[in-house]
């Protein structure tokens, strides 16, 4: 039996099953069977029987395809995708193509060249049923889902719908889930799920420690994501940037996660506490403390991330200089923004000894914010001061340029004559400038977005810590 695929051939189900949680499927099953069997038939070949295609497609699948716009994603991390079924276009479409083939077909006769026709009419039969196939495709899963729908203990199905999606599912009476996607949208595109546990959503503290470039309003967004991070070469080899993965078989992932959270919850609510919530404050406390403490990290690739393995590549990495300053600044004060989270699991433990240590961590640490802010002020100043003594030189050259240019234009090509030897020891004199130029101005960019960055974060601590 051949293998079968999530959202190809059956549908992945989560239901409820003798008071605890478990995986199921549900087949989509294949409403035009007959109707395959037969376009498959009159497609074969390379012989001319368009006409007889059209009249098939007319007279038995139009009155079984009424005209629909499906935000159905042939590929989850793809750009946006969605299939028009519409049987008159179509047909239209066809006729035209049929009829651009025989005019191509004259011209190349008339001019003794290969015309390639039964080639070309092959591709379109192909073409066609690779078309109508899609339909049938799209029509199955929408019979599929509303199927899913109707069964009384389905708790969550999956889904290849494309665009902004966040069903809210009750698993149990204590959890809910929400299944998050953004399919089709190409890098964009995500796959989260966030449970809500006694109505207080679990947050990934520990991503904020195990990923270097964290993002606090991405953070909250999720309990887990589903998706890899691949990378994309040149023909060298050499990696020219990352791209999302999100595959239909990351259902399974997700819907296994939410199944063993569920019934972690129903069987163990202390060990589901324990694991799901007190585990994440303590790495969170933690991680801060070492944050604080050492100047080496080790952090998940997060452009290495393959979900089909399970494969985690950590890296370790030395952090020195200013660079040392700005990570642990935006750590350890930028984790004062979870404290309002951490405050709503207090509804289920108790919190105040997490808060207390995620405060005393940022006052042991404030007076290095300060200090780097007034070091940061001193660099500014001085880089101001050399730029003030280089832009009167440059400034100079500018004028000397405009000379040399007005030059051109009296002399045009008498300009050489004049001027060859000294323009072109000009020119190179120029052009380091200008370089230079570029230097002071982004080193005055780089020490004022420094300032600005550091105050964000000092008037941050001063709002939280009283």
């Amino acid at each position: 039996m051949a293998e079968q695929y999530i959202n190809e051939d059956f549908l992945l189900l989560l239901i409820e099953k003798n008071g605890l949680v478990d995986i199921a499927k549900i087949l989509i099953d294949n409403h035009f069977e007959e109707e395959t069997l037969t376009l498959e038939k009159l497609c074969e070949g390379h012989n001319d029987n368009i006409l007889q295609i059209i009249f098939f497609i007319k007279n038995s699948l139009k009155p079984k395809l009424p005209n629909k716009i499906f935000n159905y994603c042939r590929e989850l991390d793809k750009a946006y995708q969605s299939v028009i079924v519409n049987v008159d276009d179509g047909i239209k479409d066809i006729t035209m193509e049929r009829e651009l083939i025989y005019t191509n077909n004259k011209i190349a006769n008339d001019q003794n060249l290969d015309s390639n026709l039964d080639i070309n009419i092959k591709a379109l039969k192909r073409k066609i049923f690779d078309k109508i196939k899609l339909w049938f495709k799209v029509f199955n899963i929408e019979f599929a889902y509303d199927s899913a729908k109707k069964i009384d203990n389905v708790l969550v199905y999956s889904h290849r719908i494309s665009g902004w999606s966040n069903p809210e599912y009750r698993i149990t009476n204590n959890l809910k889930q929400q299944v998050k996607t953004n399919f089709g949208y190409g890098s964009v595109s995500f796959f989260y799920s966030l449970l809500t546990y006694k109505n207080i959503q679990i947050t990934p503290l520990s991503e904020w420690i195990d990923y270097r470039y964290s993002n606090f309003s991405e953070v909250i967004r999720y309990t887990r994501s589903f998706r890899s991070r691949i990378a994309v070469t040149d023909n060298e080899n050499r990696i020219r940037y990352y791209k999302t993965k999100i595959e239909n078989s990351y259902w399974y992932n997700a819907i296994e996660f939410t199944k063993n959270a569920a019934n972690l919850s129903l069987t163990n609510e202390k060990e589901f506490i324990e694991k799901y919530i007190i585990c994440e404050c303590e790495r969170m406390v933690d991680g801060l403390k070492t944050f604080y403490e050492e100047t080496e990290f080790d952090f998940i690739d997060e452009n290495q991330v393959s979900l089909e393995d399970e494969k985690t590549i950590i890296q370790r990495v030395d952090i020195k200089g200013y660079e040392l300053i700005d990570f642990r600044t935006e750590k350890i004060i930028g984790a004062l923004d979870f404290i309002s989270k951490i405050i709503d699991y207090n509804e289920i433990i108790p919190t105040e000894d997490y808060i207390q240590r995620i405060i005393s961590i940022n006052r042991k640490f404030i007076p290095n914010v300060y200090l780097a802010l007034n070091d940061q002020k001193k660099e500014l100043k001085v880089s101001k001061t050399f730029y003030e003594t280089f832009i009167n030189k440059h400034n100079k050259l500018i004028e000397e340029q405009k000379f040399y240019q007005n030059e051109k234009l009296r002399l045009k090509s008498d300009f050489d004559l004049h001027y060859g030897e000294k323009y072109s020891i000009f020119s190179e004199i120029l052009l380091k400038s200008i370089d230079e130029l570029k230097h002071h101005n982004h080193k005055i960019k780089l020490h004022s977005d420094n300032i600005d960055k550091l105050n964000h974060y000092v008037e941050k601590y001063k709002e939280v810590v009283k």
